[in-house]
């Protein structure tokens, strides 16, 4: 009886193989898979396999009905057509929504090469799933795209001129953190890259990034900080896209821009009274022939472009006395009078690039990138070390002006 039993048991297991090969052959690449969901105080944490052939965002779609099928002629179900999805960037393969209401939820996940080329192919099961959400006690349910989870919503990020302004909701009570990084910031380990902006300041929010380098940026809760409870909600409370401020957007003057005008041409006419019938132009005299021999044999002794200038540092930083002196001024100080006052400007750079990644009051800051201005320069890296300087042309404007002449000068070559 036994062995009778065991070619049944064999025969099932190769039949239930082969119907299982058969359905994942038929999944395109273009499909998101092997979505699951994990769900806590009501919030619901989303995570996918992202499509091996489409490499767009990802677009999360949520109902309160199952999703069907396209509809003939390759409309998208009404369900998807009538909603703003959450997007997320190809990667990052999990997402944590909020669905502001208890009972059933469903979610598509759709895989795309691009915000308009979306594969809105549904596959039961496959890219799709249905949660059911206990009922809270007072928990309204707002659409999609209203609230955000974390309390932050209405992220949104444009580009004025030369600076870049944040706006955000705060949907709740509570200072807000201001972070800037040059790496996509998906997860809460992003921020240790990262370089705050800005703290205690409430939206809208000014930054001056440096051009030509692309930016992301998150919005995090002071107390979210201290409690180290960081949530990192792409498209809510960080962006998801980059913004860039390219150089030619920005006012860069330009050379003759930089320099001081030259003095107006004085008239002896109005200058001395009773003096109107006096020649100002007297004829030229020409030049003996030995004197126009010795100019010829003279060497040009003007500053070349780019020629090695001494360095310049501000008294404050020279002091050795630790008395009443900050931590980022003695920090600051340790800089100056260590790799910059030896010449090590490698050196110098790094550590100045390291301190400039915290934040720190406006006149450190501003003084520090005086200096890094400077050890660019040396490092004959002339257009990062112009951006330096114009960064703060504001504050020192006699110091800094000199250097950006002669950044200019051996740009203009």
């Amino acid at each position: 009886m036994k062995m009778g039993r065991l070619p049944l048991v064999l025969f099932l297991s190769v039949f239930c193989s082969a119907i299982l090969g058969a359905q994942n052959a038929e999944i395109p690449g273009t499909v998101v898979t092997g979505i699951e969901a994990l769900t806590r105080n009501n919030l619901v944490r989303l995570t996918w396999k992202d499509s091996s052939e489409a490499r767009g965002p990802v677009y999360i779609y949520r109902s309160s009905r199952p999703f069907s099928q396209p509809l003939p002629g390759g409309a998208p179900d009404s369900v998807v057509a009538g909603q703003r999805p959450i997007e997320v960037p190809y990667g990052v393969e999990s997402y944590i929504d909020d669905p502001g209401s208890s009972g059933q939820v469903y979610y598509f996940i759709a895989a795309s090469d691009g915000p308009e080329n979306r594969y809105l192919r549904v596959l039961s099961g496959v890219n799709t799933l249905s949660v059911e959400l206990a009922e809270t006690p007072g928990l309204a349910a707002p659409p999609v795209e209203n609230e955000g989870p974390g309390g932050i919503s209405a992220l949104e990020i444009r580009i004025e001129g030369d600076a870049v302004v944040i706006r955000y909701r705060i949907n709740r009570s509570g200072n807000t953190v201001l972070y800037r990084s040059v790496q996509p910031i998906t997860h809460t380990t992003d921020l240790l890259s990262a370089v705050i902006v800005q703290s205690g300041l409430t939206p809208p929010i000014t930054d001056y990034p440096v051009p030509g380098i692309p930016y992301y940026y998150a919005v995090i809760f002071e107390d979210e900080l201290s409690r180290g409870n960081v949530g990192i909600y792409p498209g809510f409370n960080a962006t998801v896209h980059p913004v860039e401020i390219t150089a030619d957007r920005v006012g860069l003057p330009r050379a003759a821009e930089l320099r001081s005008m030259p003095l107006p041409l004085i008239s002896l006419n109005y200058a001395v009274p009773g003096i109107d019938n006096f020649s100002e132009l007297r004829n030229p005299i020409p030049l003996s022939l030995s004197t126009t021999k010795a100019l010829g044999t003279l060497r040009r002794t003007t500053e070349s472009p780019g020629a090695a200038r001494p360095s310049r540092v501000f008294s404050q930083d020279l002091d050795t006395g630790d008395y009443g002196v900050s931590t980022e001024n003695r920090a600051l100080r340790a800089i100056v009078q260590g790799p910059f006052s030896r010449g090590d400007w490698e050196t110098a750079r790094s550590d100045l690039e390291r301190y400039l990644s915290i934040h720190h009051n406006r006149i450190a800051e501003t003084r520090a990138r005086f200096y890094l201005g400077q050890a660019l320069y040396f490092l004959s890296s002339y257009r990062e070390a112009f951006y330096e300087f114009l960064l703060i042309r504001d504050y020192y404007p006699v110091e800094v002006n000199e250097w950006l002449e002669s950044c200019l000068a051996v740009l203009l070559e």
